[in-house]
């Protein structure tokens, strides 16, 4: 899972970086990026598009808000969770324009963080938006937006990612239930492909973006393989 932590006070970021090495012992999937402004992390948006399951936010910073920024991050994203930090309450009424998981007022409980931690966790497992996996004895967990293709290959599952290569003890008839079939499509025995990264589908074998590999296509998944393009195409198009 990935966060993002948006704060120009650098002594609530450390007081919030405690609570999530703390959280990590039991959830150590996490991994967080720090940013000082509003710019920094629309920058980083815009660069490497959505890439966040969580973004914190603390609302009173300078030349861009936390509402500003959390309403133009929503425009991009609308499934990211969103929590804002403030040191006045009074901010609440507004801080429900851009649809946040919760308000944080300083200093952030533990208690309270690791609660709402929780429900973060749960509402992107409702979402299908990643997938757990055990990989040398240690909880992973992926983002499906990051999955490019899953294939089987020396009596494993090697799910190839943009970020790189998880090998796992999972069969790929596994990963069909685990993930959205609307998304990721079955091309060959031993193939899996995300419709998203489809860069040139040929006669036989099929390109994707993020990856140099050559990925076959079986004649048995041809046709449900290009319904399934053209209807997410229609839908992303609509």
């Amino acid at each position: 899972m990935r966060m993002a932590i948006c704060d120009d006070e650098p002594l609530w970021i450390k007081s919030l970086e405690k609570h999530i090495i703390e959280f990590k012992k039991s959830h150590n999937e996490i991994d967080y990026d720090i940013f000082a402004s509003g710019e920094e992390l629309l920058n980083q948006y815009k660069s490497n598009g959505n890439i966040y399951d969580i973004v914190v936010l603390d609302i009173e910073m300078k030349n861009i808000s936390g509402i500003e920024t959390a309403q133009i991050i929503r425009n991009m994203d609308s499934s990211v969770i969103i929590f804002f930090l403030t040191s006045y309450k009074e901010y609440v009424f507004e801080c429900f324009r851009p649809s946040p998981m919760n308000f944080w007022v300083k200093p952030v409980s533990y208690k309270l963080f690791i609660e709402d931690m929780n429900r973060a966790y749960k509402r992107i497992e409702e979402k299908n938006l990643s997938i757990k996996i055990i990989e040398n004895r240690k909880k992973v967990r992926i983002r499906c937006d990051d999955i490019i293709y899953i294939e089987n290959k020396d009596r494993k599952s090697w799910i190839h990612t943009v970020t790189g290569i998880h090998k796992v003890n999972k069969l790929l008839s596994d990963f069909c239930k685990d993930l959205d079939n609307n998304i990721f499509v079955r091309v060959y025995k031993s193939f899996i492909i995300n419709l998203r990264y489809i860069h040139v589908i040929g006669e036989s074998t099929l390109s994707l973006y993020e990856s140099s590999e050559t990925i076959p296509l079986s004649r048995t998944y041809k046709h449900n393989l290009i319904n399934k393009y053209i209807n997410l195409k229609e839908k992303e198009n609509f």
